[in-house]
């Protein structure tokens, strides 16, 4: 599964509603999106403050919702990371959706006005998912792009404390802060992620329960 897509399951409640983070959310979508990118080596990313985004690689990579984003991404190359993240052209929701719905992982509601919900409909990816990243946290594994991608993006926008229950075991907040740290450390995306979302914004946001904890999951 592509980190983009395991993102997206991490914040959108089970029940379809996305997770109640703002026009973050999309920020959090588009950093897990040029991760994927990235891997794929389709763009370079520099390590310098905020570095520049750059399509290094044309054709397409097979991976739909990679694809899609393609032409938007080729007018952006040479921006700067900051910009890009908060690009609505590359905003992967839907598509990232209609992806896993046709994984059989979720299910398309559509609206008559506006993007459709994604209600999921097979709640084990996610499960397993947070089982995965709570293995990171206890030092059980060692963590991929992947993980510390996914890790980052939840810290950045204040979720981690929240979305990894009950895999942060024992944690508190601080505890489960400082342990993030050499994780996500050294990753220019979740650092850009964490400089576009403003403190008062992160702290704002509401609790959440995890899959499988009290029925369908109510986050926020």
């Amino acid at each position: 599964m592509l980190i983009v897509e395991e993102t997206f399951l991490l914040l959108t409640k089970d029940h379809g509603p996305t997770e109640r983070v703002g026009a973050y959310r999309r920020h959090g979508l588009v950093t897990a999106l040029l991760a994927d990118l990235e891997e794929a080596g389709v763009v370079r990313i520099g390590d310098e403050a905020d570095p520049k985004v750059t399509v290094v690689r044309g054709g397409a990579t097979g991976r739909p919702v990679l694809d899609e984003a393609l032409p938007a991404l080729d007018g952006l190359s040479g921006t700067r990371l900051g910009k890009v993240l908060g690009a609505k052209a590359l905003d992967p929701g839907t598509a990232v959706g209609r992806s896993l719905a046709a994984q059989g992982i979720v299910q398309e509601v559509p609206h008559r006005f506006g993007a459709p919900d994604f209600v999921v409909v097979n709640p084990a990816p996610e499960i397993a998912l947070r089982r995965r990243l709570g293995e990171v946290l206890s030092g059980r594994r060692t963590a991929t792009t992947a993980d510390a991608t996914e890790l980052g993006i939840l810290k950045a926008l204040n979720l981690a404390y929240r979305l990894l229950a009950p895999g942060r075991g024992e944690f508190d907040r601080s505890t489960l802060d400082r342990t993030l740290v050499p994780v996500v450390q050294d990753r220019p995306l979740v650092a850009a992620l964490q400089r576009a979302v403003p403190p008062v914004t992160a702290s704002t946001t509401v609790a959440v329960t995890a899959p499988g904890a009290a029925g369908v999951a109510e986050r926020h």
